[in-house]
């Protein structure tokens, strides 16, 4: 598919659904009679588009093809770009504005808006204005002020802003700030009081720190109020206009400023060698060493991903333990930009828990990951109650063998790709020899023959002979863990060898019930060298490749297992190779660690290379489960209309209608025809065109203009409103019976919008007839977790040739025409593949979108009055429709395409969808929109008035992906087949990812290539659907189900501590949760349960005081004892320090004070026996 058609087809469907939304738009039944979001081909008009709603006069004064121009001058995404721009608006060249300060202020937001690639809404909602002070030299200087929605922005963002103000400050003449003592001391105690008492920073810096960066502040960081709580000293401050905590003030002081001095001040210095003047920073340098100053001799080596374990949620490995997941570089098609991948068998051996979109926190080298499934990757190995052990190749042979299995010996692969360890400017870790190492091995010697082998399906004997022919280590599949063993346990293995006879080209090993205990050790060494081996009444039986494999590592001829008998005199010659190994002085010489020297002597025995199979573990923990579902709100309403009490406890709007009167704020417009107030911009009775009022609460009057005497108005009102009419009307307009009417629709309790504008009836009456819900803008949508993929195969994604050749997808990655459902294809950048998992517990997303499309189609035909645009009858039908993706917090949504229908509970896009709307795939999740149902009823008339309304809402659209104007993770990006052999080299020395260079997003940018073609993969899975499809830990109902689970499970994992773990859920998740729910117990209000009315306290009549009903409270007994009984249960099993029993005990007599102790149940006497 050519990549520029594609973007033009792309667009040509987008502005076709646009032109139809309009048209609707046109009949004025609506807020705001046209399509009030932005269509954007570019960051530039990305950016213009979001300012402009705060300054409309920015919208086509010329600023996106400035812009433009500028990303020539410094290249994309450059720092410079951001200054100029922001000069330049300043300066009024483009549009002018009310003032000069207005105008540094709308610089200052056009500049932070195109740091912050113009998708979120901190430049509008998080950075809140400038405003001027007086030093106290009677000169004016800045006063920047921000708010909560600052984070949204990231932390390099928040410092980089700071920057720019002041270097617009410094470029107007206006005075620096001189804070005053009292001042200093009130940045330091806030930031230390929000961290205290409202919630964590993620960087708090010292005090030293704190006061170094106050004092010397060029500008003064202010804010409003975000919480209720005063500061705890330094208030009535003259140039500190609150007393109470401002958090946008301390987020970007701690985590903008202190965190990200360092970085901030280096892109600053480059900026000034392109001639850009700023000083107010430069104070900084110094900063930077007393923060360094901090670091000096601190070592913290503890696992952080462990440390916040939540109960039902298990551990997979403790940190660097062996058995946990191996290391082993690659990307598959469906991993890479923080997604990982591991075999099915694996997933299954969790005992489900593991699912494809989970999130794991793992040790090292990111914080968190999800998961993919691949299969051309080690699974895991395990030891079965019978003493057996297996390697699972199937996810089916996993789930039938968990409940036989007593050890999970290794976990099996996960597959790191290069790209991640490089963003986060990691070491190598070292690797396990692996067989695309052994490929690169085998092409050096040969790389004619090398591509006509099945490089993952080699066996024993070509292995040896290969190996034998170039000098090539032996191949991966048939050698050991060697350094996962003790000297003791390789001793005690040699010791069985000895014992051990040959039949029928195996090895058996004695083990009746007298030797068991004698060759124990021996045992222990097959096992955890990972050796297959089946346990019989009397013999532990080697199968005879693996019989094979052993001889050939421990340097014994191979051919010997042709005829029976013992193998005691083989085993007597290598035991002088092994005593001469251990005395040489090579072996004394290196440092090495106690496996080491296993593999050193094997190595000494085997005229065959071998190499490290196991290299390095890491820990892992499961963290959120995956998910894929319909967003609501609370209370699930269909509609944005408020039933205010009238609605009752669901919030119905037919509830309403039968009480008659809803008192709420609505809008006010009058019918000059009908001559009556109504709700609506058109008469719902005539159909006319209706005046806008307003409303002075002064004097309590209407008038069609602002209040001369006041100035002071409201469009809208609180009034009682006959609902009932308005709904008789609404089902009138759709020409509906009464059956056609849903039963139960439900609205909101009031809106909280400025101008408290509603959605028409209409659209509730149609969205309860289809069960969907509406989100807070007016839009449906469907939240997912994110998931990558680069390509894909027909029979994944469920959908026909016929139709995937319709949407342009013809030829495969090779070039070949598309005939077949295994061929594999190239995902462009703005398809996505929806969730619609068979095992889902909510709605699936083919079905809901099937209903989307149906509810817009009546809309238009029985509210627009125009024809349906969508005709859908069954999911095929979705295929090439045009979405809207947003992640949450961000403010611009991304054009997608539906493509097809995946298995999992993830939203399958491209590494370039993800990075377009500013997110990875770490765990993050994403909002997917039906394009044409957000140009119809998403308005911004509907966003919550207060600070951060703004904030998840798609104020504008980006129709086009670039590569190079998205989050700059995407540039790390690799686009290979394969790794070079140069970085197992340099990971076998654990050296700096950054020592090696390979072909990436940002070297293809440079040369000119295009980035969406030829991504490539280097691990292949024969289906990205096989896989668990859904976590255990969503489906086991109770806490004390998911507890009990947990625990079994890391029970059988080796590479996890079973005590460590209870303590863990103990300390970090029950004791927390029994403490903090008990104290909100005491501290409670209560509920009517009728009406929903909150009380601080009960009424003496004990009934609600405004409808009679029943008083209840708001924190139940159930919901303070849940985590009891699992918690005295793990202290008990596990046998955990009296200190944590006595603390639990405590907390128990502390429930039993409250809710009294359980009365004992009498029970039949057959339960004992």
């Amino acid at each position: 598919m050519n990549t520029q058609q594609y973007f033009l087809d792309l667009e040509k469907e987008v502005r076709k659904v646009y032109g139809v939304a309009n048209e609707a738009r046109a009949k004025k039944l609506d807020p705001v009679n046209k399509v009030e979001i932005p269509l954007a081909m570019s960051m530039a008009e990305k950016v213009v588009g979001l300012i402009s709603t705060i300054y409309p006069q920015m919208d086509g004064s010329g600023i996106a093809n400035r812009i433009l121009e500028l990303e020539k001058e410094f290249g994309k995404l450059n720092m410079g770009v951001s200054f100029r721009i922001a000069e330049e608006v300043a300066k009024q060249k483009f549009c002018q504005f009310a003032s000069l300060l207005e105008a540094i202020d709308a610089g200052i937001r056009i500049g932070f808006a195109y740091t912050t690639l113009g998708v979120v809404s901190s430049p509008i909602e998080g950075y809140t204005g400038l405003k001027l002070g007086k030093t106290r030299e009677d000169k004016e200087y800045f006063i920047a002020n921000f708010s909560g929605p600052i984070r949204s922005a990231g932390t390099t963002a928040s410092c980089v802003v700071l920057m720019l103000i002041d270097y617009l400050r410094e470029m107007f003449g206006y005075a620096k700030y001189d804070p005053s003592e009292e001042e200093v001391k009130r940045y330091v105690l806030e930031n230390y009081d929000y961290h205290e008492y409202v919630t964590n920073l993620q960087y708090l810096p010292t005090e030293e720190e704190a006061a170094f960066l106050a004092k010397n502040l060029p500008i003064q960081i202010a804010g409003d109020p975000t919480e209720k709580i005063e500061v705890s000293n330094h208030k009535n401050l003259a140039r500190v206009d609150t007393n109470l905590i401002r958090g946008g003030m301390c987020l970007i002081f701690s985590e903008g400023l202190a965190q990200k001095a360092k970085k901030g001040l280096r892109l600053l210095k480059e900026l000034k060698l392109k001639g850009f003047q700023s000083t107010g920073w430069d104070f900084l340098d110094d900063y930077v060493k007393l923060h360094e100053k901090r670091e000096v001799g601190k070592t913290d080596n503890s696992p952080t991903y462990i440390n916040d374990l939540v109960a039902g949620r298990p551990v997979f490995g403790h940190p660097s333990r062996s058995g946990a997941f191996r290391i082993r570089y690659g990307r598959s098609r469906v991993s890479g930009f923080s997604a990982t991948s591991m075999h099915p068998a694996t997933m299954a051996i969790t005992d489900n828990f593991i699912a494809i979109g989970t999130q794991l926190k793992i040790e090292k080298p990111t914080k968190g990951c999800v998961v993919t499934s691949c299969d051309s990757i080690d699974g895991p190995i395990v030891k079965l109650f019978n003493g057996s052990v297996k390697k699972l190749r199937t996810k089916e042979e996993a789930r039938r063998l968990y409940a036989d299995t007593e050890e999970i010996i290794y976990l099996g692969d996960i597959l790191l790709p290069f790209s991640d360890i490089v963003n986060r400017n990691a070491n190598f870790m070292k690797p396990g020899y692996v067989e695309e190492w052994w490929k690169l091995n085998l092409r050096q010697k040969d790389a004619e023959l090398e591509k006509n082998i099945d490089y993952l399906n080699v066996s024993f004997e070509q292995a040896i002979d290969l190996s034998r022919k170039f000098d090539i280590p032996l191949h991966p599949t048939h050698i050991f863990y060697w350094t996962q063993i003790s000297r003791e346990e390789f001793s005690g293995l040699i010791r069985w060898l000895k014992n051990a006879r040959i039949s029928g080209g195996k090895i058996i090993f004695l083990y009746n019930k007298t030797e068991q205990e004698k060759f124990r050790i021996g045992k222990r060494a097959l096992e955890l060298l990972g050796i297959e081996h089946e346990v019989t009444i009397e013999n532990v039986v080697l199968n005879e490749n693996n019989s094979k494999a052993l001889l050939v590592n421990l340097g014994i001829d191979e051919q010997i297992l042709d005829k029976d008998g013992f193998l005691n005199e083989e085993i007597l010659k290598i035991e002088d190779k092994i005593i001469k190994s251990e005395l040489s002085e090579e072996l004394k010489a290196d440092n090495l660690k106690e496996g080491e020297k296993i593999l050193f002597i094997i190595n000494k025995l085997s005229a065959i290379v071998i190499k490290d199979k196991a290299g390095e573990f890491i820990g892992a923990r499961m963290g959120r489960p995956e998910k894929a579902k319909l967003r609501k709100l609370d209370g699930s309403p269909n509609i944005l209309f408020p039933v205010g009490k009238e609605g009752g406890r669901l919030r119905s709007v037919q509830a309403a209608c039968e009480g008659g009167n809803v008192r709420s704020a609505f809008p006010i417009y009058y019918c000059e025809e009908c001559k009556k107030e109504t709700i609506y911009p058109v008469c719902e009775n005539c159909n006319k065109e209706c005046k806008k009022l307003f409303y002075c609460g002064e004097c309590n009057k209407l008038s069609p203009e602002v209040c001369k005497e006041h100035k002071r108005v409201q469009t809208y009102n609180t009034r009682d409103l006959d609902i009932k009419h308005y709904f008789d009307k609404a089902v009138e307009k759709l020409k509906f019976q009464k059956s056609d009417v849903p039963p139960l629709i439900k609205g909101v309790r009031g809106t909280s919008s400025a101008e408290h504008n509603m959605e028409h009836l209409c659209k509730g009456i149609l969205r309860a007839r289809y069960n969907l819900q509406v989100n807070k803008d007016g839009t449906i949508r469907f939240d997912a977790t994110e998931l990558p993929i680069v390509s894909f195969k027909p029979k994944e994604i469920f959908v026909s040739i016929e139709k995937l050749k319709e949407i342009g997808y013809d030829k495969d990655i090779f070039g070949n025409e598309l005939i077949d459902d295994n061929q594999i294809l190239e995902l462009m950048p703005h398809d996505i593949i929806l969730p619609c998992s068979p095992e889902s517990t909510d709605e699936r997303a083919d079905d809901v979108f099937v209903n989307v499309c149906n509810f817009i189609d009546s809309l238009l035909v029985n509210f627009y009055n125009l024809e349906p645009i969508y005709n859908v009858k069954k999911r095929e039908d979705l295929v090439g429709q045009i979405g809207v993706c947003m992640a949450p917090h961000n403010c611009a949504g991304v054009i997608c395409r539906f493509i097809g229908f995946s298995n999992t509970l993830g939203l399958f896009a491209s590494p370039y969808m993800h990075a377009a709307i500013r997110r990875d795939c770490d765990g993050d999740e994403a909002a997917i929109m039906l394009l044409g149902d957000v140009l119809l009823n998403f308005s911004r008339k509907f966003l919550p008035g207060h600070r951060g309304g703004t904030q998840d809402a798609p104020l504008v659209l980006n129709a086009k992906i670039d590569a190079g104007e998205v989050d700059d993770q995407i540039l790390d990006f690799e686009l290979v087949r394969e790794y070079p052999i140069e970085l197992y080299h340099l990971a076998e020395q654990k050296k700096h990812s950054s020592e090696l260079k390979i072909p990436n997003v940002k070297s293809f940018l440079k040369e000119g290539k295009n980035p969406f073609v030829g991504i490539g993969y280097t691990h292949d899975t024969d289906n990205f659907n096989d896989g668990v499809l859904c976590s255990s830990y969503k489906l086991l109902e109770t806490m004390q189900d998911k507890v009990n689970h947990q625990m079994a499970l890391v029970e059988k994992i080796r590479a996890a501590d079973t005590s460590d773990t209870a303590k863990l859920i103990l300390d970090k998740h029950f004791l927390k949760d029994l403490k903090g729910n008990l104290r909100k117990f005491s501290m409670q209000g209560f509920r009517c349960v009728a009406c929903n009315e909150i009380m601080r306290r009960p009424p003496l009549t004990g009934v609600c005081q405004k409808c009679g009903g029943k008083i209840i409270f708001t924190v139940n007994e159930g919901g303070i004892k849940k985590y009891l009984e699992p918690a005295l249960g793990l202290a008990e099993r596990y046998n955990l320090s009296v200190y944590m029993k006595q603390n639990l005990q405590i907390v128990k007599e502390n429930i039993e004070s409250i809710f009294g102790k359980e009365t004992e149940k009498q029970e039949a006497l057959g339960k004992w026996f």
